[in-house]
């Protein structure tokens, strides 16, 4: 999965970018859910806003959240957009499960 990563009032560094990716490298197991991925990060007098837009299939999943420490924002919204994105599967499960229960034999 290819994150588009925005960085604003600030400089995006190696480091910074290469923790992302590697944060995000557990929603890998999504990755036929998710079509593209979004990340807006930006800094503001001491407080850090990060947001994750991801396009999944027939929806949207957003997280955002206000950190001091980027780091400790980034682990945020992973876990955030994790959690989601577990839901929307268990609901997409969900209804391949009543679609088959329900077909005629």
């Amino acid at each position: 999965m290819k994150i588009n990563i925005t960085a604003r009032n600030f400089d995006l560094s190696e480091a910074l970018q290469e923790y992302i990716t590697k944060k995000f490298e557990k929603l890998k197991r999504f990755d036929h859910y998710v079509i593209d991925a979004h990340m807006i990060m930006e800094k503001d007098k001491g407080t850090s806003i990060i947001e994750l837009t991801l396009a999944v299939k027939h929806s949207a999943v957003t997280s955002r959240v206000k950190n001091p420490d980027i780091y400790m924002g980034i682990n945020d919204v992973a876990r955030k957009v994790e959690r989601q994105l577990e839901k929307y599967e268990a609901k997409f499960r969900e209804r391949k499960r009543l679609a088959q229960k329900t077909r005629r034999k």
